[in-house]
């Protein structure tokens, strides 16, 4: 048995970063790894422009009454000259003419007889979006290695990037274990219950923007288990639930060692989820969760996703988290880590009935949006404290 420190830093040193390059449209992209750095092709704005409709003028001109000599439109390109005491009528995002540097917003001018007074003093530049203010041409805007998200993909539209390199996804199958399972849309009857590891972890994963595949239950004779888990060499990830405890019929270890399975790790110091395991099969990353589906679910997240974003090509793949106030004290077992759930609410931590609630749960993940990994030798969490959480809703 490892520790959860131990469990998860020897996960990610046996794991390498995929190298499986293709090209995808922007439009496609969401949610992909970069596999190449990402240049700015232009400035961004690429020209000085208004930032609000109003009056374009040179500054200096700023206390007299001034002429309007015409209206510039967003789009418009021909470059309008400026005598003196002459000022145009600009909308935002309109290119603004060489011979001014400064907008006044409609709301503060006197405008009437074809004459535009500004009423207000202001500064010079004001609501002037200045060209290259954001993006100068050839800055590095994108890392390899970042996941791409819908602002991210607007930043390449901006540069007019149609077609961009990311990591081949990595192919990822679940399977359960247990006769006494049926599938959601099947009826179970006495002794039989909803399989929902499965569906569980497949749509958690697809929610971090990992595919998945189900290959149904594993069969609960040893000779077909060794069978069924040959399957899972067609795959980068093999993500079992259940078998892999001291029970008589839990044997998916043995099928799996039997295929040839190098393990990382067996078990680890921490509740919920003691018996995990962790290895390599040939070229297949193999993640054998506890049947029990809270604790199940927990070590995918918290194990598990660090794995699946390193092997994705992810520059980040460390766990985020945010220090929040404890809402009340917590008495904890300090011989091993404590995965609690809870809600965060205007900065204060409440676990979910104050830690009082079963690994073979699942409304507790249903009605949390944060969990506390609370460290091995900690007995104790007193109201106040702060401690770290990860937030996952």
């Amino acid at each position: 048995m490892v520790s959860y420190e131990e469990a998860l830093e020897s996960a990610l040193a046996a794991m390498q970063g995929s190298q499986e390059v293709e090209s995808v449209t922007i439009d496609r992209a969401l949610g992909r790894v970069l596999a190449e750095d990402i240049y700015a092709r232009r400035d961004l704005p690429p020209f000085d422009n208004s930032a609000m409709d109003g009056f374009a003028f040179k500054w200096s001109d700023l206390n007299k009454i001034m002429k309007v000599e015409g209206t510039i439109f967003a789009g418009d390109k021909k470059e309008l000259p400026l005598q003196e005491g002459e000022c145009f009528k600009i909308m935002t995002g309109a290119k603004l003419p060489a011979s001014c540097d400064t907008v006044a917003p409609i709301e503060i001018c006197d405008y009437q007889d074809e004459t535009m007074s500004v009423k207000k003093d202001i500064a010079k530049g004001n609501a002037v979006r200045e060209r290259g203010e954001e993006l100068s041409s050839g800055q590095l805007i994108l890392k390899r290695g970042d996941i791409l998200n819908a602002s991210k993909i607007a930043l390449m539209a901006s540069q007019g990037i149609t077609e961009v390199r990311v990591y081949k996804k990595i192919t990822i199958a679940i399977a359960s274990t247990g006769n006494e399972l049926k599938e959601p849309h099947e009826e179970a009857g006495e002794g039989e219950i909803y399989n929902i590891n499965a569906i569980n972890i497949a749509m958690h994963l697809k929610e971090l923007g990992f595919d998945s595949v189900y290959l149904g239950v594993v069969p609960d004779s040893l000779e077909d288990a060794k069978s069924f888990i040959e399957k899972f060499k067609e795959y980068d990830v093999a993500i079992t639930t259940g078998g892999i405890s001291k029970g008589e019929a839990d044997f998916t270890k043995q099928a799996f060692e039997h295929n040839g399975l190098d393990v990382i790790f067996s078990g680890v110091n921490v509740k919920p989820g003691h018996p995990t395991l962790f290895g390599l099969m040939d070229n297949t990353f193999v993640m054998a969760m506890p049947g029990n589906p809270l604790a199940a679910i927990l070590n995918i997240l918290l194990l598990g996703v660090p794995v699946l974003l390193k092997m994705q090509g992810a520059r980040e793949h460390s766990h985020h988290t945010v220090k929040v106030e404890m809402a009340y004290g917590l008495t904890l077992n300090p011989k091993r880590v404590n995965i609690v759930l809870g809600s965060v609410k205007e900065g204060r931590f409440y676990p979910y009935k104050k830690n009082r609630y079963g690994s073979g749960m699942i409304s507790p993940l249903a009605e949390s949006n944060a969990i506390a990994i609370c460290k091995e030798g900690l007995a104790q969490i007193a109201e106040g404290d702060i401690i770290d959480i990860i937030e996952i809703g």
